[in-house]
């Protein structure tokens, strides 16, 4: 199987960005994972709590079997169950999550690392089924600082 990097449309890009935007209760949610294991460690990295995040709320390995043009007669609520579209609203859910408790002062990052578990990738790879199996990036939010977080 190959995979290819593909660019998409700006209409495609806002509706996939419409789709996956998390609610404010799902922030909470996430605000609280990461404050528990705040709580029980001195500090983890950034991936480790999304993927803890995403563990605990949304399913895992699962490819965008979705079709995200606009199509007539096809409500957004049709396709928010998605599973990758449910993984990637939870990635972003705990990305802002942790922008909250950083602007509110309440966590600390850890200075830059070279360990690759403690580099920001603001950008979640979603695979698309279809006859010929292809890939994209697209950018979950403003960088947050590299290194582990712990509480401040």
């Amino acid at each position: 199987m190959t995979v290819q990097l593909i660019e998409i449309t700006e209409d495609v890009a806002d509706r996939f960005h419409v789709l996956t935007e998390p609610a404010p209760c799902q922030i909470g949610d996430a605000r609280m994972i990461i404050v528990d294991l705040l709580g029980t460690e001195p500090s983890w990295p950034l991936a480790v709590l999304v993927d803890h995040v995403c563990t605990a709320y949304a399913p895992d390995g699962e490819r965008l079997q979705v079709d995200l043009r606009c199509r007539e007669g096809l409500a957004d609520d049709d396709l928010r169950d998605e599973p990758a579209l449910r993984r990637v609203r939870w990635v972003r859910a705990t990305r802002q999550a942790l922008r909250d408790l950083t602007d509110a002062g309440e966590v600390r990052w850890s200075l830059p690392s070279d360990d690759p578990d403690e580099v920001d990738h603001p950008e979640v790879e979603v695979l698309m089924s279809g006859r010929e199996p292809r890939a994209f990036r697209i950018y979950v939010g403003e960088p947050l600082p590299d290194g582990s977080v712990s509480l401040a």
